[in-house]
């Protein structure tokens, strides 16, 4: 036959092959593949039909394919067609085994990836170096029964490689400490304790930074600029700068390159948190993958200095209602800060960090006055707007020789909605007139009741827990003169950390009686004990229970509105109105249902719609078998007995159709073994994203 019509009938058959395989199934046909193995098989349908003919001694007539083609000819060629198709259908599906559809674009897509897994390795061998260096492994291996670990010594060597690991573990810490709820008390100390100091950046990689974000130099925004920061940490670094218009400014700018190396760690510490998941039992139970995925969307949000201008503008806000207040908040240049850049005005003084010698210049009732104003400023952040300053440490705290305090970085703030802010309410009411039942009703909304608990026993424990620390307040109540603490009585009462001895006990006995620890609540908790240690470096007589005790019913009062209830009162009423308005129609719906016997309760979580279709399939896929396998068979055995009219010298009319059997069961059981294929795909796709 003339080479021409080969070709042509080659690429004819080429087409069709493919519709076909194509039409079969859906897993494996890629355009590329389908097309290189459509093109090989459909060249090849021609010469193994000429081969198939002279092996059955089948006479093929004349030069063009079909043009005078005997009839046992054309059924032959339709057979070998046939077979054609099958056989590309199992090459595309072993195709798909050994090379799943879209290796070639994960290849190239892992190529660029390369210097980021490069990134990764290299800091995970800067971590596990971090381990070494620290001696934690000692405390990750098994150990002998009779040694006994003291949790202060990890707790403390962690919180010093943390520190030593960079911006994303000291968050990390941060984040952890407040999880109170999860990990030991000494954990809890050490890691609140955390700050992330770093050397500076040189300034020339500084000024690029500012100048990109400005879109103009860095002498056209400032008369002049420090090069030499005021601070620095892990995460930014603070230069003083005068403006052009004159403001004295602080700049706070984010390191360069920062985010690559949180998205680096942020992988890493993803990556240990699900192995966790997987293997170990305690990391499944507390949900370890969805805490750490909240940490990271809060640190995300951290290193987003838009959020931190909302922040301390809408608290700059609330204190104007204050205006005789010892505490102000800087005013933000908003126009000139962004994503990695606040510009603000200057607090005067020093951190309180560095302040012993501001402090020392200032008499005892000025310091006395500046830790009730921080306190009171502080309270009502918590009790009335519920957005407070939830990171209260010393180096956030600004004093000057004016005697005013200044509130810095509000990056981390705490949140509570309205319910527990009158829960914290009523715990601090019932604490201050001793009264056990009103904190227990307390400590029940903020937590929850666990399954088994005995009310009676947890209103006892809470009683004695108050009355332990009342003695120290009531004696610095006592001691009072003028309507304020006398420093002496408070010295020899509170010290110590009265509240944070409370809180701490208060958490210690919520936690051992399986109580759930909300994160907003913890957050005040731990910024509650912080604030103490401040206040007491403001003032070491301060006494933050006494100051609750002093200023506690002036609190409350600004707190309890006669309007606000009113309006609640008329808001809870008209979202519940159509509720009971229609309850007496739902009952009567239900007592129908009872009388005729046709009560239907739902059951949670399970999906009849889903195991209806995931029966259906599993039937449909068992019938597909059992048809393929009975197809198979029939075609074999018919094939193996050789009788029948014959439709050509070598080849009986049941080895035909026997033929036609056995490529129906193996077209079938290709289709049925495709949906699997399907399923590795996913999977592959899935795990390589």
């Amino acid at each position: 036959m003339d080479v021409f019509w080969t070709i042509v009938l080659g690429l004819v058959n080429a087409i069709i092959v493919g519709v076909f395989v194509r039409r079969l199934i859906t897993v494996g046909t890629g355009a590329l593949r389908n097309t290189i193995v459509s093109l090989v098989m459909g060249l090849s349908i021609w010469p193994a039909s000429l081969q198939a003919f002279s092996m059955l001694e089948i006479v093929q007539r004349g030069d063009v394919p079909f043009l005078g083609m005997s009839f046992p000819a054309v059924m032959v060629f339709l057979l070998v067609f046939a077979w054609f198709v099958a056989i590309q259908l199992y090459v595309m599906l072993a195709i798909e085994l050994v090379l799943p559809s879209g290796s070639f674009s994960q290849a190239a897509r892992t190529a660029s990836r390369l210097p980021t897994w490069y990134r990764r390795v290299r800091r995970a061998g800067e971590i596990q170096n971090l381990v070494i260096r620290y001696g934690l492994r000692r405390y990750l291996r098994p150990r002998i029964p009779s040694l006994r670990v003291s949790m202060r010594e990890v707790a403390q060597t962690t919180a010093q490689a943390l520190a030593a690991a960079g911006v994303t573990f000291v968050k990390l810490g941060q984040f952890v400490a407040t999880r109170a709820d999860m990990i030991p008390a000494e954990f809890v100390e050490e890691f609140s304790a955390l700050q992330s100091e770093a050397p500076a950046v040189p300034f020339a990689e500084i000024r690029p930074e500012l100048e990109r974000h400005w879109g103009r130099t860095i002498e056209d925004v400032c008369r002049e600029f420090d090069e030499k920061p005021l601070a620095a940490a892990s995460v930014a670094q603070v230069h003083r700068a005068v403006l052009q218009t004159g403001e004295e400014v602080v700049i706070k700018v984010q390191r360069p390159n920062l985010r690559r190396q949180v998205r680096a760690d942020s992988d890493i510490i993803m990556m240990l948190a699900e192995r966790f998941e997987k293997t170990a039992s305690w990391a499944r139970t507390i949900g370890l993958t969805a805490i750490v995925r909240g940490f990271l969307d809060s640190l995300a949000e951290e290193l987003d200095y838009r959020g931190e201008i909302r922040q301390t503008v809408a608290m700059r806000e609330d204190l104007r209602a204050q205006p005789d207040s010892l505490v102000s908040i800087p005013d933000v240049f908003v126009g000139l800060s962004g994503r990695q850049v606040i510009v603000m005005e200057r607090m005067p003084g020093r951190p309180l960090t560095r302040g012993e010698d501001v402090l020392s210049g200032l008499s005892t009732i000025a310091r006395t006055e500046m830790a009730e104003h921080l306190f009171v400023v502080v309270a009502r952040q918590m009790l009335q707007s519920g957005v407070f300053h939830s990171d209260l440490h010393a180096g956030n705290i600004m004093v000057s020789d004016a005697a005013r305090v200044g509130l810095i970085d509000f990056g981390a703030v705490g949140r509570l909605d309205s319910r527990d802010r009158r829960d914290v309410l009523q715990l601090l009411l019932a604490f201050e007139r001793q009264n056990s039942l009103a904190a227990t009703n307390a400590v029940i909304d903020l937590f929850g009741m666990p399954v088994g608990m005995d009310l009676r026993h947890v209103q006892r424990e809470i009683g004695q827990i108050m009355l332990k620390y009342d003695g120290g307040v009531a004696s610095a109540a006592a001691g009072t003169a003028g309507g304020r603490p006398n420093g002496a009585d408070h010295a020899a009462n509170g010290a110590g950390g009265a509240a944070s001895g409370f809180f701490r006990e208060l958490l210690a006995f919520i936690l051992s009686h399986g109580f759930t620890m909300p994160s907003a609540v913890a957050q005040a908790f731990r910024a509650i004990t912080t604030l103490e240690d401040s206040l007491r470096r403001l003032d070491p007589s301060a006494d933050l229970l006494g100051l609750v005790r002093l200023h506690g019913r002036d609190l409350l009062a600004d707190t309890r509105s006669l309007r606000g209830s009113a309006q609640d009162a008329m808001l809870y009423t008209s979202a519940t109105a159509p509720v009971v308005a229609n309850f007496p129609v739902e009952l009567s719906r239900v007592v129908k249902h009872l009388q005729d016997g046709t009560l239907d309760i739902g059951t949670s979580g399970l999906n009849i719609d889903l195991i209806r279709n995931l029966v259906r399939t599993v039937v449909d896929q068992l019938v597909q078998v059992v048809l393929a396998t009975a197809l198979v068979l029939a075609g074999v055995i018919m094939m193996a007995f050789d009788f029948g009219p014959q439709l050509a010298a070598g080849l009986t009319i049941f080895t035909y159709f026997g033929a036609w059997l056995l490529l129906g069961g193996m077209v079938l059981a290709a289709i049925v073994l495709a949906p699997a294929l399907r399923d590795r795909r996913a999977d592959f796709q899935l795990s390589s994203a």
